[in-house]
């Protein structure tokens, strides 16, 4: 039962210091937020390694 309490206690500090350790990240600076947006804007699409998209026409056997 004491292994539990320890436990729930340590989580409860991890979670509680990680919230803070986030909200201290978000002060540094508005600059350095906006950048991760526009990489991630930049990754939509088509990747190179696909190719080109080539049309084709369905050949009827006889």
């Amino acid at each position: 039962m004491y292994l539990v309490r320890i436990f729930l206690i340590g989580l409860i500090i991890y979670l509680v210091v990680r919230m803070f350790a986030r909200i201290g990240e978000g002060q540094g600076g508005s600059g350095g937020s906006g950048e991760p947006e526009r990489k991630k804007a930049k990754k939509r699409g088509v990747p190179k390694e696909l190719g080109e998209y080539v049309d084709y026409e369905e050949i009827k056997d006889k």
